[in-house]
């Protein structure tokens, strides 16, 4: 998604795309949030959105950049924040934009790396990195490729379960996804990057960080499904949590 879209569903934000942090019922993210806070640091939320996690940091560091590529998204989350003083936003689009706000102690980053041109997502990928100072901590969320895997294989259990034929079952169940082996799935339609775990810690090491810890965000299976089946219970499905330390 580029600027313009996300300006038309800045309205619809909250109804349309995923809370993440709402939906992090074991607090990871909170966690880290605290754990690496100090009054007189320095945090950025990068793909702020409408500015759900603003509050959390600006409570809890000395001053907040606030990064978004939508203007419309912006203008709302500074409405939503507009008690906290010590948030800076910044309208920048972090894959073709040289980084308008210097490197920062902690950055939060939920889902902004899914696009699935590699074009596109390298620079992405190396801004997000440049944000962090030498010394600080990346606090990253992306979507898990052996999550969407095991969704697949639930879907063909669901089928199966229901008696369909078994070359049925499994061709309705298939990600028909090009690029999978990339990491591209589809997500209503829209094809998005999808990371596995070694992939990430081979990402962050090329560009100087130390992996500290991975934790799965674990969700419903009604985020893959509507009305799944009593049955299908853990394991669930998930986002990756990554925290790395920028040691170079």
């Amino acid at each position: 998604m580029n600027e313009k879209d996300w300006d038309q569903v800045a309205e619809t934000f909250e109804e349309e795309i995923f809370n993440v942090p709402a939906n992090d019922t074991k607090g990871h993210i909170v966690e880290w949030v605290e754990r690496l806070a100090v009054p007189d640091a320095i945090a950025t939320d990068l793909g702020c959105g409408v500015g759900r996690t603003l509050p959390m940091l600006a409570e809890r560091f000395g001053k907040v950049y606030a990064v978004d590529v939508s203007s419309q998204c912006l203008e709302l989350a500074e409405k939503a924040c507009e008690g906290h003083t010590n948030i800076r936003y910044v309208h920048a689009d972090l894959s073709t934009d040289r980084n308008s706000y210097p490197a920062t102690d902690v950055v939060l980053c939920i889902n902004t790396l899914l696009n699935a041109s590699l074009e596109i997502r390298e620079p992405l990928i190396d801004r997000t990195c440049r944000s962090v100072k030498r010394g600080g901590h990346l606090l990253l969320v992306v979507p898990s490729l052996n999550s969407a895997l095991l969704t697949a294989f639930r879907h063909l259990q669901w089928n199966l379960k229901d008696g369909m034929d078994p070359r049925t079952a499994q061709n309705e169940a298939a990600l028909h996804s090009k690029e999978l082996e990339h990491g591209i799935v589809h997500i209503a339609d829209v094809p998005t990057k999808h990371y596995l775990r070694e992939e990430l810690e081979a990402t962050l090491a090329d560009r100087g960080f130390s992996v500290e810890a991975i934790e799965k965000l674990e969700y419903p299976w009604t985020t893959e499904f509507d009305a799944p089946p009593k049955w299908m219970k853990a394991p669930f499905p998930w986002d990756w949590f990554v925290v790395a330390k920028r040691v170079r």
